[in-house]
């Protein structure tokens, strides 16, 4: 009886440590997410006071011809946070190109100078991810539009007019799609070389049944393919730079708790960006949810490098 009496004991003292006893803690990582258009302190502040601490990265898109306003760069910074700028060359709004065989022949150098040194001026450093998804057919810098060498060469003479300026801070990221659209569309032929790169990013979703293409995909299904694709061919540290899940088709909370115990299992994961925001289906992760619960103890169990 007294034998029975104290297995008790030790299992009930197991049950409460398990219960009671912090979570394990992730892996280093840096945890970022895109929360607006234009992030200032109210969405910084609405953040940190959600989850209980300030995201490492803060992603902005960015037009071409344009520039990055102060007071993002004050409320991201002045959060101890950095920015990821997704430059994009194009007009956002009319879907319009720009003249990219120009772009090599000079057209555009005042810019990029000026925006060159405005980075340098900011004396943080920022990643950029120029041209993004290239490997995938709806941008009209896409590979399948301009073609492999021309958009390696927009990469190349774009870091050169960086490097002309004595542009020290910005960290470059070559973001693919993870899947090649069309198939034979491969986004290594489109790497502009290790001296170009800094990082690798990969974008993917989960649009579950949102779409009537589209169907529920779990967190591996989508990015571990394209990791290990990229840690077989290259040296360079990697982004998930763009990932987010719907709710149509299947379990949100269960989905975003799946996704962080396969990145603290992709060794070369150096960072992650989440979609926090509604935007072509439920992609944010709002208040009240079970979703939003389950994120807010996942965040708060990353080992933050900063």
């Amino acid at each position: 009886m007294k034998k029975q009496l104290w297995l008790l004991i030790v299992l009930l003292l197991i049950l409460g440590a398990f219960f009671i006893l912090p979570k394990p803690k992730f892996r280093s990582f840096l945890f970022g997410v895109f929360l607006a258009d234009r992030p200032g302190d109210l969405d910084l502040n609405r953040f940190k006071a959600s989850f209980g601490k300030s995201p490492d990265l803060v992603m902005i898109f960015l037009d071409w011809g344009k520039f990055i306003e102060p007071e993002v760069v004050t409320a991201v910074y002045g959060k101890g946070s950095f920015l990821v700028v997704t430059w994009e060359p194009w007009n956002a709004s009319s879907k319009e190109g720009i003249d990219y065989k120009g772009l090599l022949l000079g057209r555009y150098d005042k810019y990029i100078s000026d925006f060159a040194l405005s980075l340098k001026d900011m004396g943080k450093e920022v990643m950029v991810r120029f041209a993004h998804e290239q490997n995938g057919d709806w941008y009209p810098w896409s590979g399948e539009k301009i073609g492999k060498d021309t958009y390696i060469a927009l990469c190349r003479y774009i870091k050169g007019i960086f490097d002309k300026n004595g542009v020290k801070n910005v960290k470059w990221v070559f973001a693919v799609n993870w899947e090649d659209i069309p198939a034979d569309n491969y986004f290594l032929d489109y790497y502009p070389g290790d001296d170009y790169v800094d990082y690798i990013g990969i974008d993917g979703y989960n649009w579950g049944s949102s779409e009537s293409w589209s169907k529920w995909m779990e967190f591996k299904d989508i990015f571990l393919k394209r990791y290990l694709e990229i840690i077989n061919n290259t040296s360079k540290p990697v982004l998930i730079s763009e990932f987010s899940t719907s709710s149509s088709g299947g379990d949100k909370a269960k989905w975003i708790r799946q996704a962080f115990r396969e990145i603290d299992s992709m060794d070369r994961v150096h960072g992650i960006i989440l979609f926090n925001l509604d935007k072509e289906a439920d992609w944010g992760f709002n208040e009240g949810t079970p979703a939003f619960s389950v994120l807010k103890e996942l965040v708060r169990r990353i080992d933050s490098p900063r």
